[in-house]
C-alpha cells in the first residue's frame, strides 16, 4: 500500500471538545484550591516534573512526569503554557 493511498484513508479530525491531556482533564475537575497548587507547582522552574509525579502518585489523580512536562510547556491542546 502506498502512503498516499494509506493517508487518503487515515481518520480526520473528529472535532473531539474532550480534555486534550491528562492535566488538562485534571485541572478541569478538581477542586480549585488543587488545580491552584498544581498549576503553581507547575509554573515554579525550580520544581522538576518527576516530583510532582511522585507526589502525586498517592493520589486519586496520578500522573505521569511526561504529561506534566507537556502540559507546563504548552504542548498539548490545552496551549496553557506555564514555563
Amino acid at each position: 500500500m502506498s502512503i498516499a493511498h494509506a493517508l487518503s484513508n487515515a481518520p480526520k479530525n473528529d472535532n473531539r471538545r474532550g480534555p486534550s491531556c491528562d492535566v488538562c482533564a485534571v485541572l478541569a475537575t478538581a477542586p480549585p484550591e488543587d488545580a491552584a497548587a498544581l498549576r503553581a507547582a507547575l509554573s515554579d522552574p525550580q520544581m522538576r516534573y518527576t516530583v510532582i509525579a511522585e507526589a502525586l502518585a498517592g493520589t486519586d489523580t496520578p500522573l505521569s512526569g511526561g504529561s506534566l512536562s507537556r502540559h507546563a510547556r504548552g504542548r498539548c491542546l490545552g496551549r496553557e503554557k506555564l514555563r
